[in-house]
């Protein structure tokens, strides 16, 4: 009788860069039945982060830089769901469906751990509730109709002080992802401002963009940086610098940002900056999931491999892309790009078709091609195998590279169509919000002492319910009253109405619609302990 033979079941967890080119390389084998592929993706679509600053600002469109996975990892099974837990003993993955949250189970033989990292929500007090971050596409979709709410609002605000913190947008981080969003939405400002926002002068709107090290792109200023070549490259920087200034970026350096409230951002030089809007492009940390692993881990939470890209100490588990520690063939780890992460893709697919065939496993050999950064208003600042390219040349260059290794020619075409378009019709300034514009969800926010929290008015059409601190509410006459935990803010409150509210010390406050709020006060009084 013939022996049959196992065909080995092969779990991807992330639908990122390195499953892009994974899945392609194990096409074939796949269709030749060697291997059974499933891939477990968080989203039914990929965003390319290479074209974020441009969906911000409206030079493509929100859909341009999305492609349906059912098309990138075809024909592997794809489950659309979130990762709960994972038993390396057991050799199975629990996972949750995305729709509705049913839990079940997928088992392998051969496992890759490809989640990326997540924001850091602890570097500074204030981010959860008021940061705006650019990990995921929904975070960046809604900073983006953020960025054109407060043109709007501003248009028609109470105060000159108001409006001037209305238009003003601080980005935290200045690497490659902070200094090109800061550069395009400085540019976007100008356009703004010389066409849709005419009665708004530029000279009102700010974009401040601190960074903690002594330059901006530490990256690109020295060390081998992404490409493995040169010791820096200076010039590279001075020059970038140079434009944003022009653009009208200003450039806080040595500077951190140490806390986010509802209406300001505290930097560590002293400073505090009256706004809405704090854009994070510092401090990641591993996926929750992959930190409960007992696995070889670096300082950055990174799971550590082999040059073949297996875990130490295993030969079944394997990671790529951002949540591993990859050595660089000229020594220490692979940068977190994605071209380390879709180059990472492709070796473990080659990898694994060899361990597969009992052939000996080849370590990673990619050095890199180089690196470069967007800046705004078509320029660019880029080193190609160490040779530095700068302004339009760059920025075009820069472009062709990005859009080769994006994963799906239909959306090739869109983002060349939109870059024909919108130097005739304009950039797309249309809010494409997904709630009701009279909803307002439950959310937490913080204040510092002496800030203004509100004016009570019949208007108004929130409540404010105190978790710590205290609230002053003061009128034209003086104090009026204090209010202290478990105290609540509503326009039902007369005696409260044409009042200030101001914040007293450290404040957490949950604000909500009506509704909401008495949802949230139920909640309060069956519990003793509401975790927000």
């Amino acid at each position: 009788m013939k022996q049959s033979h196992k065909i080995p079941k092969v779990l991807i967890l992330g639908g990122g860069y390195v499953t892009i080119t994974a899945s392609r390389k194990l096409h074939k084998a796949l269709k030749r039945k060697e291997i059974e592929l499933t891939v477990v993706s968080r989203e039914n679509f990929h965003c390319f982060h290479g074209f974020v600053g441009e969906m911000l600002t409206g030079r493509v469109s929100p859909s341009s830089i999305i492609s349906p996975v059912r098309r990138i990892f075809a024909p592997a099974d794809i489950q659309i769901a979130n990762v709960e837990h994972i038993d390396l003993q057991q050799q199975k993955v629990i996972v949750s469906r995305a729709s509705d949250g049913s839990l079940y189970e997928l088992t392998y033989d051969h496992l890759l751990l490809a989640l990326g990292s997540a924001d850091n929500l602890k570097i500074y007090p204030g981010l959860e509730e008021h940061g705006h971050c650019l990990k995921t596409y929904e975070e960046c979709f809604r900073l983006k109709n953020h960025i054109l709410r407060q043109f709007e609002m501003a248009t028609n605000c109470r105060s000159q002080e108001e409006r001037r913190a209305l238009l003003t947008f601080v980005v935290a981080g200045g690497g490659y992802a902070g200094t090109e969003i800061a550069g395009e939405i400085s540019d976007f400002v100008r356009l703004l401002t010389q066409r849709e926002y005419q009665h708004i002068a530029r000279e009102e709107c700010r974009v401040i963009l601190a960074c903690k090290s002594k330059t901006i792109l530490p990256e690109l200023y020295s060390g081998k940086g992404a490409s493995g070549y040169g010791n820096g490259h200076p010039p590279l920087v001075r020059f970038a610098a140079k434009h944003a200034h022009k653009l009208g970026v200003e450039v806080l350096l040595d500077t951190e940002v140490t806390l986010a409230t509802a209406t300001q951002v505290h930097l560590s030089n002293g400073m505090s900056v009256p706004t809405y809007t704090i854009i994070n492009a510092v401090g990641t940390k591993a996926q929750p999931v992959l930190e409960k692993l007992d696995l070889p881990k670096d300082v950055k939470g990174r799971i550590i491999v082999d040059a073949d890209m297996r875990v130490k100490g295993h030969t079944n588990i394997w990671a790529g892309g951002d949540c591993a520690a990859l050595p660089h063939p000229k020594g220490d780890y692979c940068p977190s790009v994605g071209i380390f992460a879709l180059k990472g893709g492709e070796h473990f697919a080659a990898n694994l078709q060899r361990v597969i065939r009992n052939l000996p496993t080849k370590p990673f050999k990619y050095v890199g091609i180089g690196q470069g950064v967007s800046i705004g208003r078509r320029t660019a600042v880029v080193e190609l195998s160490g040779v530095r390219i700068k302004g339009l040349l760059a920025w075009i260059l820069w472009r062709i590279l990005l859009v080769y290794y994006f994963p799906t020619w239909d959306r090739r075409l869109r983002l060349i169509a939109d870059w024909m378009i919108w130097p005739i019709v304009g950039r797309d300034i249309v809010e494409m919000g997904v709630k009701g514009k009279k909803e307002l969800g439950l959310s937490k926010q913080l204040f510092r002492d002496g800030e203004e929290i509100c004016q009570v008015g019949p208007s108004l059409n929130y409540e404010i319910h105190l978790l710590k601190g205290s609230i002053v509410m003061r009128d034209e006459s003086g104090i009026r009253s204090t209010l202290y935990p478990g105290d609540r803010i509503a326009a039902s409150e007369r005696d409260l109405i044409g009042c200030t509210a101001i914040a007293q010390g450290s404040v957490e406050l949950i604000r909500g619609s009506l509704e909401c709020m008495k949802t949230f006060g139920q909640l309060l009084q069956s519990r003793e302990n509401v975790v927000v």
